[in-house]
């Protein structure tokens, strides 16, 4: 159960939210529509947390966790769909990032430089390993599907998709983020 009891948000430009009063309970489908400048991003702010009612209670279960898409999705249009969804595991991704540097750079390495960059390249491997980064791939080739996308959608530049589908593909990222 959610529940906004006499929520209140003034900024200085003036008051967004007057005494609001919501529910939804376990289950709830709903939808948060309204005018532009009607307060529904300032709601979802205040819902997640990120940033305080002038007055009011949120009243939330502890082991609730709260996302939300926002109107501004972030994807990079320069990069695959699959390499979109890879930025849903933060260091997980660094790291895979940073062993693909390590394999490129083996590649022009003279023998003194191979030797470090092969013992950089088995901590790399192993903090990988152990952020279940091989386990990462199979979870985007399952959702990949579940949003819609065919498998070789995976392949494709961002920038081949409409925003709808961007959407969906940051919406994917959340969900990969919880799992």
């Amino acid at each position: 159960m959610l529940r906004l009891e006499h929520i209140n948000k003034i900024y200085p430009t003036g008051e967004v939210l007057k005494d609001v009063n919501w529910e939804v309970k376990s289950g709830d489908r709903i939808g948060l529509v309204g005018v532009n400048g009607a307060g529904k991003s300032t709601q979802l702010k205040i819902i997640a947390g990120e940033i305080e009612p002038t007055a009011g209670e949120v009243i939330r279960p502890a082991n609730l966790h709260i996302a939300y898409l926002t109107q501004e999705f972030e994807v990079d249009p320069t990069r695959t769909v699959k390499e979109e969804f890879w930025r849903a595991f933060g260091e997980a991704n660094r790291v895979h990032e940073s062993l693909a540097r390590v394999h490129h750079d083996m590649e022009s390495a003279n023998p003194q430089e191979l030797d470090k960059l092969i013992d950089k390249m088995d901590r790399l491997q192993r903090k990988f390993e152990a952020l279940d980064g091989y386990g990462l791939e199979a979870k985007i080739e399952k959702i990949l599907p579940e949003m819609g996308f065919e498998q070789a959608d995976g392949d494709r530049l961002v920038s081949a998709f409409s925003g709808g589908w961007q959407m969906r593909m940051s919406l994917g990222k959340i969900l990969l983020q919880k799992t």
